[in-house]
C-alpha cells in the first residue's frame, strides 16, 4: 500500500466518497446508454457485458488508485481442509541462475493456496490411494501482479469451469502468489508458482497430468515458469520430479505491455536499482524474449482486447522458435481477462469453448 496515501484514513475516506460520487452517477448514465446497442463500448456485446466492463473498470481504478493489495490468506479461514501452505522446496538445485541469484531482490517464501473441489493428497497409510488418477490445474489469477483476488470465491468460480466436462480436470489449486511491492518484486511472484508446482509433483501428480492455467499478469508468470522449466530441463534434471510433459494456457499473457493502467504493476513488478540481465528480462517481459518450450502452449486472447496486437507478436514469436507446439486463438469481440470475469460479464460460453479447444489441442 501506498503510505502517502493509506497514512491518512480519513484522506481516504473523504476521497473514496469523492470517487464513488462522480462514478455512480456515471454508471447510471451508462446503464440506461447501454440500454441502445450501436452505443455499446462494442455493439455487439451483451447488455450485462457492457455493464459488468464498466463496474469492474471501475472498482479497479479505485483500488489502484489506493493501492490496495488483497491480504494474503495464512489461515484455513472458510477454506477449511482446502487451504495449504506450502514450504518452499529444499533442494538448493532448484533455485538456481535467476532464481537463486544473490541479487535477487525476491527469495523463496511460503506460499499459500487453496483447492478446489478437493484436496489432493499423497497417497500414505492413512490416505490410501482410491486409483482415480488426478488431473490437476494450477492456476494463476491476474491482477496486474499488484491486486490479488478472494481465494475462495475465485477459486471456486474457476474450479467450476476447468473441472466440468469442458475441460475434465479433477481437482485446481488457486496459488496466492505473492504480489509485487517495491519491496519484493521479481521473481517473488515466479518462485511461488515454482514452489506450488513442486507440491503437485511431491503429492505424486505425474507432470503429463499437470496443467499450468494463467490469466493476464497470471500467464505471464505461467509463462516464466515455462522458461524455468525448460531450463531445468536443460541443466540434465529430467528426473521423476521435473520430467515428462507439463501443459499451459494462458490467457492474455502480456497484458503488462503498452497499457497505462498496468504501468503501476509494471513499475513494482520490476526490481529497482539494478541493472537486469537478458535472461531476467525475458522472464519478466516475455514480449520479444520467445524461449524454446518442453510443453505444449495455448494462447487465448478476446477480439476486444486493448493489448491484442501485441498478444498475437508474442504468439508469434513463440511459435517461429524451432520445435515449439503453440495454439493460439482469438475469441471475437471478448474483452481482456474474460476468462476470469465471466461470472460478471456473463462470458461462461465462451470461457467454455476457451477450455474446449485448449483441451483438444493439448491433449492432441
Amino acid at each position: 500500500m501506498s503510505s502517502s496515501i493509506w497514512s491518512s484514513l480519513p484522506f481516504v475516506a473523504i476521497w473514496s466518497v469523492g470517487y464513488w460520487a462522480v462514478h455512480v452517477p456515471h454508471l447510471l448514465f451508462l446503464s440506461l446508454r447501454n440500454t441502445i446497442k450501436p452505443l455499446r463500448p462494442v455493439p455487439q456485446w451483451s447488455y450485462r457485458l457492457s455493464m459488468g466492463t464498466a463496474v469492474l473498470r471501475a472498482v479497479f481504478r479505485y483500488i489502484g488508485a489506493l493501492r490496495y493489495q488483497q491480504p494474503l490468506q495464512l489461515t484455513p479461514g472458510r477454506s477449511g481442509d482446502r487451504f495449504v501452505r506450502i514450504a518452499p522446496p529444499a533442494d538448493a538445485n532448484l533455485f538456481r541462475g535467476v532464481f537463486g541469484a544473490p541479487s535477487a531482490m525476491a527469495k523463496p517464501a511460503p506460499v499459500s493456496a487453496v483447492w478446489s473441489p478437493a484436496p489432493v493428497v499423497a497417497p500414505s497409510s492413512s490416505h490410501p490411494s482410491d486409483g482415480r488418477r488426478r488431473k490437476v490445474v494450477i492456476y494463476a489469477a491476474g491482477g496486474a501482479f499488484v491486486t490479488g483476488f478472494d481465494p475462495e470465491m475465485s477459486s471456486r468460480f474457476t474450479s467450476a469451469l476447468v473441472t466440468s466436462e469442458h475441460f475434465g480436470a479433477t481437482n485446481l489449486l488457486f496459488v496466492q502468489y505473492r504480489l509485487a511491492t517495491r519491496a519484493d518484486p521479481f521473481p517473488g511472484g515466479v518462485l511461488d508458482l515454482f514452489t506450488a508446482y513442486q507440491h503437485v509433483l511431491g503429492l505424486g501428480v505425474a507432470p503429463a497430468d499437470i496443467v499450468l492455467i494463467g490469466d493476464s499478469a497470471g500467464g505471464n508468470l505461467v509463462l516464466a515458469l515455462l522458461r524455468r522449466r525448460a531450463g531445468l530441463l536443460a541443466l540434465g534434471r529430467n528426473n521423476s520430479r521435473s520430467g515428462g510433459q507439463d501443459r499451459a494456457l494462458a490467457h492474455q499473457p502480456v497484458r503488462h505491455h503498452g497499457r497505462a493502467g498496468s504501468v503501476l504493476g509494471v513499475d513494482a513488478y520490476r526490481p529497482k536499482g539494478k541493472a537486469l540481465t537478458q535472461e531476467e528480462e525475458g522472464y519478466i517481459s516475455p514480449m520479444d524474449h520467445p524461449f524454446r518450450l518442453e510443453t505444449p502452449l495455448y494462447i487465448e486472447a478476446g477480439g476486444a482486447e486493448g493489448l491484442l496486437e501485441s498478444i498475437v507478436t508474442f504468439a508469434g514469436q513463440m511459435a517461429d522458435v524451432k520445435g515449439n507446439r503453440v495454439q493460439f486463438h482469438i475469441t471475437e469481440d471478448m474483452p481482456h481477462d474474460f476468462f476470469v470475469a465471466y461470472p460478471f460479464i456473463g462470458a461462461k460460453k465462451e470461457s467454455c469453448e476457451a477450455l474446449k479447444r485448449a483441451k483438444l489441442f493439448l491433449e492432441g
